[in-house]
C-alpha cells in the first residue's frame, strides 16, 4: 500500500535541497565525483569541469577546487567577452553580473580604479589598462548575505588580448583555507 505522507515528506525534502543549493547546483564539501565524474584535474585539486548541475549563460567555463578530505572549497566561472578598446562590453557584462549578484547577496565592494601614473589614461586605453595589469575592475563580498556556507565572493575582469576580456566570478567557501592547506601538503609530498 502507498504511504501519501511518506511520499509528500520525500517531495518536500527534494524541493528543500534544490531551494538549499549553492552556486550552479554545487554545495561546500561535495567530492569531484558528486560534481563532475568527467572532470579534468589541471592541476592538483583544480578541475575543469565539463558541465554544473545549474549553468549560467553568462558563463562558458567552470572551474572547482576540491580537496580529498574537505571536498569542494571554491567554484570559478569565466565567460569571455569581445570588447572594444574603451571596454565597453566587458564593463556593461561586468556591472550587469554585479547587479545581479546583489540582488542575492547584497552589495559588494567595487573597485574599477586606473593605477596612479598609468600612462594608459585615455577613455580608449580601457583594454589595454587591464591588459597591462594597471586598471582593476573587481566586486568583492566578503561574508555576503543569504550565503550558504560562502565566505566570499569576488567578481572581476582581466586580459591578455586587445579584443577580449574574461569576466571571473568565483565562490570561496568557509573550508577554502583548509582546503588549500591540504592541496599544498599534497603537492609538497611530491618533492
Amino acid at each position: 500500500m502507498i504511504n501519501i505522507n511518506k511520499i509528500i515528506s520525500a517531495i518536500f525534502l527534494i524541493i528543500a535541497s534544490e531551494l538549499q543549493a549553492g552556486p550552479f547546483g554545487l554545495e561546500m564539501g561535495m567530492s569531484i565525483d558528486q560534481i563532475d565524474p568527467d572532470a579534468k584535474e589541471v592541476k592538483p585539486g583544480t578541475y575543469l569541469l565539463s558541465k554544473v548541475p545549474k549553468p549560467h549563460s553568462s558563463f562558458e567555463m567552470y572551474m572547482v577546487t576540491v580537496s580529498p578530505n574537505s571536498g569542494l572549497s571554491s567554484i570559478k566561472a569565466v565567460s569571455e567577452v569581445k570588447t572594444n578598446s574603451y571596454g565597453t562590453e566587458i564593463r556593461n557584462a561586468f556591472f550587469e553580473m554585479s547587479a545581479k549578484l546583489e540582488k542575492v547577496y547584497g552589495k559588494g565592494d567595487t573597485t574599477d580604479e586606473l593605477i596612479s601614473g598609468s600612462i594608459w589614461n585615455r577613455p580608449n586605453d580601457f583594454l589595454m589598462s587591464l591588459r597591462m595589469k594597471e586598471r582593476l575592475l573587481a566586486c568583492v563580498w566578503n561574508t555576503p548575505k543569504n550565503a550558504n556556507n560562502i565566505e566570499q565572493i569576488i567578481l572581476a575582469s582581466n586580459t591578455d588580448s586587445n579584443i577580449t576580456a574574461l569576466l571571473f566570478l568565483q565562490y570561496n567557501f568557509t573550508n577554502a583555507a583548509i582546503a588549500d592547506k591540504e592541496i599544498a601538503a599534497l603537492e609538497d609530498d611530491a618533492l
